[in-house]
């Protein structure tokens, strides 16, 4: 029997697991205005056509490394609905707002996505010059976005009204409450109230809070780690002061990664090894059995002048 005495969240908080290294992956995401409830499969469950269900999930498959979100606001009796493409690429990422009026309209041909996601040109959409912030409360999914997620959002809501959404699942229900920070995709754990509204004032400062962070969307998870441990480190938190330079797997559970300064006057090497905790818990709070949660360790780190 499913227990039901805990919650996947609480037990993340509990063990102090390392956060970093978890970032769902993705470069381009697709962020679609949906208000009716979301079923445990948001676009499976919604009552979109078929047509436009089989849409989408083709999108998802023929653009490489990217997601679809539903996304709503506490808003009701809309006739139009807002449809976003953000390409959270290291460099020059952005946003793109569609505005429609009917859901079969994203299967139109001059909405090409693809183009669009690729920088290649807007297809009559809007560049958005503010960031989004995702929050995660898909409650039907696991019962700690509902708990922890929905709180967050409303509190951020009434300090950054429009920019603020709530978002279907994005990965690691355990570490709700989750916040994202669109067009970067920085991905945080655990947030509450408090720690949000920081992360938030230091993004639209460009800078990277590293507590409960995550990691970049546009990294795979080694390099998120690899990431996380240099700007520890040195100290460095803007967000562009990094570049990713490499990658290679030197053992079935370690990579060696290298980021270069936005000055190109310094490499950073690390290697990053990756384990099993020690600790065992419901990674979920639909679980009926505990289990070990990967976490990434740094093993060397070198720096060396260009």
């Amino acid at each position: 029997m499913v227990q039901q005495d805990f919650y996947c969240s609480q037990l993340s908080r509990n063990a102090e697991e390392n956060t970093f290294g978890t970032a769902s992956v993705g470069e381009v995401w697709l962020l679609v205005e949906y208000t009716e409830p979301w079923g445990i499969k948001a676009l499976n469950d919604s009552s979109l056509s078929t047509e436009v269900k089989n849409y989408l999930g083709q999108l998802i498959r023929r653009i490489p490394r990217s997601r679809l979100l539903f996304i709503k606001q506490e808003r009701r009796n809309q006739k139009r609905f807002n449809f976003f493409i953000v390409r959270a690429r290291e460099r020059n990422p952005f946003i793109v707002r569609f505005e429609l009026d009917d859901y079969e309209k994203l299967r139109e041909h001059y909405l090409d996505v693809a183009a669009c996601a690729a920088g290649e040109k807007t297809a009559g959409g809007e560049i958005i010059t503010e960031p989004l912030y995702l929050v995660c409360t898909h409650g039907k999914r696991d019962k700690c976005c509902a708990k922890f997620g929905f709180p967050l959002y409303k509190s951020l809501r009434e300090e950054r009204d429009g920019l603020v959404w709530q978002s279907s699942h994005v990965g690691g229900d355990r570490f709700a409450a989750n916040l994202l920070c669109f067009p970067h995709g920085l991905f945080y754990a655990h947030m509450t109230e408090e720690s949000a509204r920081t992360v938030v004032a230091r993004y639209e400062g460009q800078q990277i809070v590293l507590d409960k962070f995550r990691g970049r969307a546009c990294y795979s998870y080694p390099v998120q780690a690899a990431e996380f441990f240099i700007r520890r480190e040195t100290g460095r938190t803007g967000i562009n002061e990094l570049r990713g330079l490499s990658s290679e797997r030197v053992e079935d559970d370690a990579w060696r990664v290298r980021f270069g300064t936005r000055d190109a006057r310094e490499i950073h090497e690390v290697v990053i090894r990756r384990r099993h905790s020690d600790f065992h818990n419901y990674i979920t709070c639909s679980d009926v059995e505990r289990k070990q949660v990967v976490q990434f360790f740094m093993e060397d780190y070198n720096v060396s002048k260009v």
